[in-house]
């Protein structure tokens, strides 16, 4: 019992000696540490349940190309409008030559030179140079000039450089043209030589990533032009035009955008008797772009001060529905301002004259309905049709009455610009039909019917029946051979039911690649040997050719 009592008081002593020991401890050393748990180690980690969680996967999002919408006016020169026509792929090399040069003459003194040439100074960087000349010196048969003959010339020239820069998200366009054109009359008391100079330089920006939430293309160009010879002061004037086009778009939702374009144009005349003035051409829109759809709902406000009408407003609305990947249906309604400015005059008919300053043609509408249905060869086939109305539309007139019984004697007469309010309807088709690089056909015919507010003279030169046939073959390698055909009737006008002959144009070209990028090349016009004018009183050429060599490199 006692030895039991013994080692129990021996236990407990033992315990107490050990407590103080540990109470009286000095701070652990390196060879002598003492570790105490306080808390149960109970590790965690953080968002452990997300760690066989896969992440959330993002449905990919297709960002549609913005279709872009011709807002301005058609212009009315453009007889018939070019409505919506189908697209056709053509095969093209993948590493086109960048340089291409042209020399050709013929009969008449028909004379063609062209070079063409890109040079690309970086990916970023290229440069576009172009040249070309033509024109023509021949005695040409006129009616009421009896026996005698017109010594007629006329020579053209066109030169250009463009600079072009890629940006990360915008491409800019710096560029200036410069134009020559000498020509003479038929002869009479006014004058007999003509020369029309001409000049631009451009600055543009448009932007190219689709990343931007709003899109943009604006330019600004300075523009000048020299006649030297005109009815309405007897002798040169100049004219300035400052032409400024910006236009903006941004999306609103998938499909869905709204945009504004704003054109204007400062005009400034040296001529006595010459009105300054300034148009301002504002276009708000809205466009829809789906699977199905394809609209685009503006409308055209034209403002001007200092000359012309000071406000006016034409539609400017199209939508195309698709009905199959073949099969497309469209209507159109659109109009706008034409500026008559001395270059247009010039390419409607440069044997015009100034008599007095014309105002400026406004398409009031020019609605159509049509539609273009494809097949799966290739083939396509569109029809049209619509009324269009033009105000002051520019026409030429001759310095006397026209009527059959003078109509030959006037051509020693002066032809001289007018204006005249006329409208039309009309309807047409074309088929065109392409297979890869070796046959593309196209045909088309147009008839309208047109009438004047006052002066049915005015239609005289106005097409009213159209039809164009052509078609390029290449039958063996480095071959290919184009034919055509062009007829246009023109209405009768007056009393008496007077018109002038029918263009008729058979004409005929080939080309032949004989030696790694150098052709021989020949074009045939009026294989027929027609009487037909272009313009008003002057001939033009019967059976002419022109032959050559063409370079690319």
């Amino acid at each position: 019992m006692n030895r039991y009592l013994y080692i129990a008081t021996s236990l407990i002593m033992s315990i107490g000696t050990t407590s103080a020991v540990a109470q009286t401890q000095p701070n652990d050393t390196t060879l002598n540490r003492v570790m105490v748990i306080e808390n149960e180690y109970t590790p965690t980690i953080n968002d452990a349940v997300k760690i066989n969680t896969m992440p959330a996967v993002e449905a990919p999002v297709v960002v549609k190309k913005q279709v872009e919408y011709a807002i301005s006016a058609m212009p009315s020169i453009a007889i018939p409008t070019s409505t919506m026509q189908p697209f056709i792929g053509i095969e093209k090399p993948s590493n086109p030559k960048k340089g291409y040069v042209r020399v050709g003459a013929g009969n008449y003194g028909n004379v063609d030179a062209l070079a063409n040439y890109l040079l690309i100074l970086s990916p970023k960087d290229k440069i576009d140079f172009f040249f070309n000349i033509e024109g023509r010196k021949g005695k040409l048969e006129v009616p009421g000039l009896d026996t005698e003959k017109w010594k007629s010339h006329y020579y053209r020239t066109r030169a250009s450089i463009q600079y072009a820069h890629q940006f990360d998200r915008v491409v800019m366009n710096i560029g200036g043209q410069f134009g020559l054109s000498n020509f003479n009359f038929i002869p009479n008391e006014w004058s007999h030589l003509q020369k029309f100079t001409s000049g631009d330089v451009r600055l543009a920006a448009k932007s190219t990533s689709e990343d931007l939430p709003l899109q943009f293309d604006a330019e600004t160009n300075f523009m000048i032009y020299q006649r030297k010879m005109n009815l309405f002061n007897n002798g040169a004037m100049d004219e300035y035009r400052i032409k400024t086009r910006a236009n903006a778009w941004g999306q609103i939702s998938e499909g869905q955008s709204v945009g504004v374009a704003i054109a204007m144009n400062n005009m400034l005349y040296s001529g006595a008797g010459l009105h300054d003035y300034t148009t301002i051409d504002f276009n708000p829109y809205y466009k829809i772009d789906n699977d199905y759809w394809r609209v685009n709902i503006g409308a055209n406000i034209d403002i001007a001060a200092g000359y012309g009408k000071a406000f006016r407003v034409s539609p400017n609305i199209t939508a195309e529905y698709v009905i199959t990947d073949k099969c497309v249906t469209y209507i159109k309604a659109t109009g706008g301002r034409l500026l008559n400015d001395f270059r247009r005059l010039e390419v409607y008919n440069p044997y015009g004259l100034l008599l007095q300053q014309e105002a400026n043609t406004y398409e009031q509408i020019n609605a159509s309905i049509g539609a273009r249905i494809g097949t799966q060869v290739g083939l396509w086939f569109h029809i049209y049709g619509g009324y269009q109305d033009l105000k002051d539309e520019l026409y030429c007139d001759n310095a006397a009455d026209l009527t059959p019984a003078n109509i030959e004697a006037s051509s020693r007469l002066p032809i001289i610009y007018a204006t005249e309010n006329m409208s039309n309807a009309y309807v047409g088709a074309n088929i065109t039909y392409s297979y890869k690089q070796y046959v593309n056909l196209s045909a088309a015919a147009t008839y309208r019917h047109w009438n004047a507010d006052i002066n049915d003279w005015a239609l005289l030169m106005k097409p009213k029946f159209e039809m164009n046939f052509n078609a390029d073959f290449s039958p063996i390698d480095h071959l290919l051979i184009n034919v055509g055909y062009q007829y246009i009737r023109r209405p009768k006008v007056g009393v008496d039911h007077f018109k002038v002959n029918a263009v008729n144009n058979l004409y005929l070209g080939a080309s032949y690649e004989f030696y790694k990028g150098l052709s021989a090349y020949t074009r045939i016009n009026n294989l027929l040997n027609q009487k037909y004018d272009w313009y008003f009183n002057y001939p033009t050429e019967k059976f002419n050719f022109l032959v050559g060599l063409s370079y690319k490199f």
